[in-house]
């Protein structure tokens, strides 16, 4: 009676080791699952941080082109009034200019 008794009782107890084994295998399971999404989506956000990073590269190629031909064209505006002061002052003081006529007597 009492190796029946005994018998009973391991019986229980390896069927709450194999509920546990059972539980932990579960476990075991999703967390590879989440593992694998958790993966899949630090792929995804590496791929979005590169487009992003050549999307700034090509902005920022874009805006020093902008700002180049801002800078040439203040250049040509600033050569353009000099130009056009200097003619202006040229036309206004005559300085060398050749006398056509004479007045002798």
């Amino acid at each position: 009676m009492e190796q029946n008794e005994d018998l009973i009782r391991l019986a229980g107890v390896v069927e709450e080791l194999l509920a546990s084994f059972n539980q932990l295998k579960q476990e075991k399971s999703d967390l590879l699952q989440t593992l694998d999404e958790k993966e899949n989506h630090i792929k995804e956000l590496q791929g979005s941080v590169a487009r992003l990073k050549d999307e700034k590269a090509d902005v920022s190629q874009r805006v020093s082109g902008i700002l180049a031909a801002l800078e040439n064209w203040e250049k040509g505006a600033d050569d353009e009034e000099n130009k056009s002061l200097d003619e202006n002052a040229s036309e206004s003081f005559p300085a060398a200019s050749p006398q056509l006529f004479t007045m002798e007597s």
